[in-house]
C-alpha cells in the first residue's frame, strides 16, 4: 500500500506513526513555506504534483476534511481513494503492528470499589481533556476506582497522576473498536469523551455501560463516516452533551437520539 498524506500539522504528528516511511510517497501541503522541504525524510509536495505519483490511498490528516477532499476531487482524484484519519481501520493492513500500551500507577482491582474508565482523545491541556479530569476527580473523591486513559500522551498525565488517579496511554485506541480492547473488560462503567470515540463505539461490549460525553461543534464531523455514526447501537449507553451546540451537531445525523445534559465547570484560583 502506497500512501499520500495530506496535512503536515498537529494531526500529522498524531497519526504519522501508523504509516511506515517507506510506504509514504509524499506529504502534501498547500503552504509555500513547506512545499519543497522534507519532513521526517519525506518530500513535501503540492497536491497538484503529488497526485501524479503512483499512490493507492490518500489520507487526510486534518479536521479541514471537507475543503481538502474537495480540492482533491477538483484535481481528478477518485473519491474512493480519499480517506480521513478516522478511517484507519479501513486503510491500514491487518498486519500493521500494534503500539505498546503504557501504564502509570495502575493498581490491582479492588472488588469493593466500582471501576470507572474515562477515555480521553489526548492528554493535552485542552477544554475537553480538562473537563474529563474534573470528572475523574469527582468520581475519585466519591470512592470509585478511577482510571484515566488516552489515545495520546501529553502534559495532562502528570496532573492526573497527582490526583492519585491511574493513567493508561493506548495509541491503539486511534484505530480499535471497544470489542478489540481486551483490557477494558473489567470496568463497571466507561466514559468516552468527544466524537473521536465514534469508531471505538461502533463495535462495543454492550454488557459494559457507556456514557458518551459530546463536546464537539459541527466542524469536527466533516471527516466522519456518517453511515457508521448512524449505525452505532446506543443500548446500555447514555449520550450527554456539554450544551446545545454539540447536541445539535450529533442530532443532525441522529435526530431521534436522546441526548442529556452534562455541563461542566473548571476550578478557579484567584
Amino acid at each position: 500500500m502506497k500512501y499520500l498524506l495530506f496535512g503536515t500539522g498537529d494531526y500529522y504528528e498524531r497519526y504519522k506513526k501508523w504509516f511506515p516511511k517507506e510506504d509514504v510517497l509524499a506529504l502534501m501541503d498547500n503552504s509555500p513555506m513547506k512545499v519543497g522541504t522534507q519532513i521526517d525524510g519525506v518530500n513535501v509536495m503540492t497536491p497538484q504534483d503529488a497526485v501524479k505519483l503512483p499512490y493507492d490511498t490518500i489520507v487526510i490528516l486534518s479536521f479541514y476534511f471537507v475543503e481538502m477532499k474537495n480540492q482533491l476531487l477538483e484535481l481528478g482524484v477518485d473519491e474512493t481513494k480519499i480517506f480521513h484519519f478516522y478511517d484507519l481501520p479501513k486503510v491500514l493492513p491487518a498486519s500493521t503492528p500494534r503500539r505498546e500500551i503504557k501504564y502509570w500507577g495502575v493498581n490491582s482491582t479492588n472488588d469493593e470499589k466500582k471501576r470507572v474508565l474515562l477515555l480521553s482523545h489526548d492528554l493535552t491541556l485542552g477544554g475537553p481533556s480538562l473537563a474529563l479530569l474534573h470528572g475523574a476527580k469527582v468520581l475519585h473523591k466519591g470512592g470509585y476506582q478511577v482510571v484515566f486513559a488516552s489515545m495520546l500522551d501529553g502534559p495532562l498525565r502528570e496532573d492526573v497522576l497527582m490526583q492519585g488517579i491511574s493513567v493508561i496511554v493506548d495509541e491503539n485506541l486511534q484505530r480499535d473498536t471497544m470489542e478489540e480492547v481486551e483490557w477494558i473488560k473489567d470496568f463497571d462503567l466507561v466514559i468516552c469523551n468527544t466524537i473521536n470515540y465514534h469508531v471505538f463505539l461502533s463495535r462495543r461490549k454492550k454488557d459494559i455501560p457507556v456514557i458518551w460525553w459530546l463536546h464537539d461543534s459541527p466542524f469536527f464531523y466533516g471527516g466522519i463516516d456518517k453511515e457508521l455514526l448512524k449505525s452505532i447501537d446506543t443500548s446500555n449507553m447514555k449520550v450527554v452533551s456539554v450544551g446545545p451546540v454539540p447536541r445539535a451537531a450529533m442530532q443532525e445525523y441522529r435526530p431521534s437520539l436522546e441526548i442529556g445534559d452534562l455541563l461542566y465547570g473548571v476550578s478557579f484560583k484567584g
